[in-house]
């Protein structure tokens, strides 16, 4: 295993992030908590069964998952319009070498002639069906939000688990059609406006319900706090490191993410490796678990973990800061912090082992 480290360099910072108060979102996996293994191969697939109850073990909340429609009109989970990134042939587990398009293929043909793509033979399972992934999310206590704009998946969410679903789209006509017989969580995506003009847009929709955005220029505090103080939700959607971090001390209250890991309260770490005593962690690799660094520094820094993650900070040293990830099958990561005259407080990562968690057995 890989030493846990801590080395202090010199050099100027270009970007910057303000130190805010402690703030865990609430986490939704984004596709489910699929992985991928050093290859970029499918370990366990996105938008999968098995997907749902990695989600779990985990400790997120929910899942997101993406619905469409078949030739013949079965709603199924896939994210792309075509199955190739994501399947392979069933009989021989071949890429596809032409673009398959799922609106062009019958649930018959989806479900005999293709694969869900993995390194586990047992997970190359078919393509599953909404009432499939959904039945999975009752069975493991998930709650499903579904990015479609498909009303007949929201009648069919609705009628499963009541309101405890969310409804997420672009389509703001099919939101306040799902509300005329739900009063579920609706995410309306966008990705520009004021909050105030925002806010005009789902006073329209109604209801417990809030924004999604992929636009991390978006989510200053200032427009979190705008949002958030009337009682609406901002959900951050798949940022890479830093915006995702940058996002939750900024005041999100959703978290829609491939990556990012915050303990819940049952979680508990396995250690807790305080760095500026320089500890190691014991000489194993973790099957599934995550790390989270909580950072105090006052002063311009940037800290990297594994050589290629930054994350910029600027703090002025009185709030502690928070940086989570998952991981599959590895050790630790090495982690480097370094700035120019800044003056280190607290730097410690809490690890948590969820290999042998409750939800596991």
């Amino acid at each position: 295993m890989k030493k846990l480290f801590l080395t202090f360099l010199f050099g100027l910072i270009a970007i910057s992030i303000s130190a805010q108060t402690k703030h865990f979102p609430t986490m939704f996996a984004h596709r489910g908590c699929w992985t991928m293994n050093e290859e970029k191969e499918f370990v366990i697939p996105e938008n999968s069964v098995a997907a749902v109850a990695m989600a779990k073990k985990m400790g997120y909340t929910g899942i997101e998952c993406d619905v469409h429609y078949t030739k013949d009109k079965v709603m199924v989970i896939l994210h792309d319009n075509t199955l190739n990134r994501t399947t392979r042939l069933a009989k021989d587990y071949s890429p596809l070498k032409e673009p398959v398009k799922l609106s062009d293929v019958t649930f018959e043909e989806l479900r005999n002639n293709y694969v869900l793509a993995s390194t586990n033979p047992e997970l190359r399972t078919p393509v599953p069906t909404l009432k499939e992934l959904l039945d999975e999310c009752k069975k493991q206590g998930i709650v499903p939000m579904l990015h479609s704009a498909l009303e007949e998946s929201f009648r069919m969410a609705q009628e499963m688990f009541g309101d405890g679903w969310v409804c997420f789209t672009s389509d703001q006509k099919q939101i306040q059609k799902a509300r005329e017989f739900s009063n579920c969580i609706a995410l309306l995506a966008i990705n520009d406006g004021t909050p105030e003009a925002n806010i005009e847009r789902l006073k329209t929709i109604g209801g417990h319900c809030g924004i999604s955005t992929m636009n991390y220029k978006l989510l200053t505090s200032e427009f979190c706090q705008a949002m958030t103080s009337q009682g609406y939700i901002v959900q951050a959607s798949i940022f890479p490191a830093p915006h995702e971090a940058t996002g939750q001390r900024n005041g999100i209250t959703y978290q829609l993410t491939d990556f990012s890991f915050m303990p819940t309260s049952q979680q508990k770490p396995i250690q807790t490796i305080n760095l500026k005593k320089k500890e190691t962690l014991p000489d194993e690799t973790i099957g599934m678990g995550g790390f989270l660094i909580e950072l105090k520094v006052k002063g311009k820094a940037q800290l990297t973990i594994d050589g290629k993650t930054t994350y910029p900070i600027e703090s002025d040293g009185k709030e502690t800061l928070y940086i989570g990830h998952r991981f599959f099958d590895r050790s630790l990561p090495s982690i480097t912090i370094q700035g120019e005259d800044m003056k280190l407080k607290k730097m410690k990562v809490k690890v948590y082992d969820l290999t042998h968690s409750p939800s596991n057995d």
